[in-house]
């Protein structure tokens, strides 16, 4: 007698089969070593102006400048600069509104990880699920955000 779970692993491996019979290729296409073409631009349904516009849009959002230089492509990489210099030397902000703005954005994002904490933390409670039980890995997350948490502490306090 054959148990439900092998019946039903004969029942996927013959659709699998019939499934992969209907997909073999009849034919061969012998244009896949040719090079691009040479229009920019053709499959993105937009004008050339438009892709300036939308690249310099996304460049700037990571921090990258954009040149006019067609030669050296569209946008220029700050290589080699840290977050810190980047930070330090972004010139649209002042010192007080960068920090300002910085610790807006921090208290955020711990608002969001405090989020997920309290759904954990009801779901542990909620199942009975014993610190024991954890998987090795996660234990050492736990003790990983333990100690970042002490040293944001820290640093909140020197901010202070």
């Amino acid at each position: 007698m054959t148990s439900p779970t092998s019946k039903l692993r004969s029942l996927i491996r013959k659709l699998l089969s019939e499934i992969a019979e209907e997909d073999k290729v009849n034919e061969m296409n012998t244009t896949g070593n040719i090079e691009g073409y040479q229009t920019p631009h053709a499959f993105s349904g937009s004008d050339e102006d438009t892709h300036k516009k939308n690249m310099k849009k996304n460049a700037e959002v990571f921090d990258y400048k954009t040149t006019d230089n067609k030669k050296n492509n569209t946008v220029k990489i700050n290589e080699g600069k840290s977050l810190y210099h980047i930070f330090r030397d972004h010139p649209d902000l002042t010192p007080r509104q960068k920090i300002g703005v910085t610790m807006r954005q921090i208290n955020k994002s711990l608002t969001e990880v405090e989020k997920y904490l309290n759904v954990t933390s009801r779901y542990k409670s909620e199942n009975s699920v014993s610190s024991g039980s954890y998987w090795k890995t996660t234990n050492k997350y736990l003790a990983k955000l333990d100690e970042k948490l002490q040293k944001i502490s820290r640093k909140i306090r020197e901010m202070k």
